[in-house]
């Protein structure tokens, strides 16, 4: 079995919550950042191999680290386009230093129970996306499509009709998957096809890697992209806060 390490994509910037810190130091009502809750739920799951892709203010983000989790041997990798290309360069680059390990990859403005990486990593398939399963779907939601625990699409341009859920922000790149993605993203960059999210890259990658569904109960994840969101983020933490 492969290492497992966890990719946590913290490059970028959050314009639509003020766009002055990285988005996942930002606190969450009264309570701790993102990124606290990330770190501490991986902790809780038992994932102790972390790396921190950064961008935006990396020094505040190392710094955020060294200071609340002492005990965390996290490493970094900076990505220096995370500002003009898609945040799948993130994920390469993720990949680019972690040759041969299973890579749980986590967005770094969502909160998820412990549970939920528990769930990802136990799955078999090359790629295993975290699901949450519901009908009502918006327009920022990036849609999935599964079947008999399948994942056959994946994207906002997804039809709601032919859409079972929503990617949770969390995934496992298992290595023929890792294989695959280096492939893809590395002919994007080549083609000038920069401005995409991995999301992207995954749904090219589902014809030809073995790729499965890890479900997310209701009250198990929240996504941040505006203030708005914050209220169902903060429900989910206070889930976690007894874990912390």
């Amino acid at each position: 079995m492969a290492k497992l390490r966890a990719a946590v994509l913290a490059a970028g910037r959050g314009v639509r919550m003020g766009g002055e810190r990285p988005k996942t130091l930002l606190p969450v009502g009264d309570h701790p950042p993102l990124l606290h809750h990330i770190l501490t739920g991986l902790k809780a799951a038992g994932v102790e191999d972390v790396l921190i892709v950064t961008g935006f203010k990396p020094a505040e983000i190392q710094d955020y680290v060294t200071e609340k989790f002492p005990e965390l041997a996290a490493t970094y990798t900076f990505n220096a386009r995370y500002a003009s290309w898609g945040n799948f360069h993130s994920v390469r680059v993720a990949l680019d230093q972690s040759p041969g390990l299973d890579v749980l990859v986590v967005n770094s403005d969502v909160v998820v129970t412990p549970d939920v990486y528990r769930r990802v990593a136990d799955v078999p398939g090359d790629l295993v996306l975290a699901v949450q399963e519901r009908r009502h779907l918006d327009d920022e939601d990036m849609r999935v499509r599964v079947e008999s625990g399948r994942v056959l699409a994946i994207g906002k341009h997804l039809k709601r009709a032919l859409s079972h859920g929503e990617y949770a922000g969390v995934s496992l790149l298992r290595p023929p998957a890792a294989r695959q993605y280096l492939d893809i993203s590395g002919d994007q960059e080549w083609s000038g096809a920069l401005h995409v999210y991995y999301e992207d890259v995954y749904a090219e990658m589902l014809s030809k890697v073995d790729t499965r569904a890890a479900s997310v109960g209701d009250g198990e994840y929240a996504e941040v992209d505006k203030p708005e969101d914050l209220a169902a983020a903060i429900a989910v933490i206070e889930r976690l806060e007894p874990v912390g």
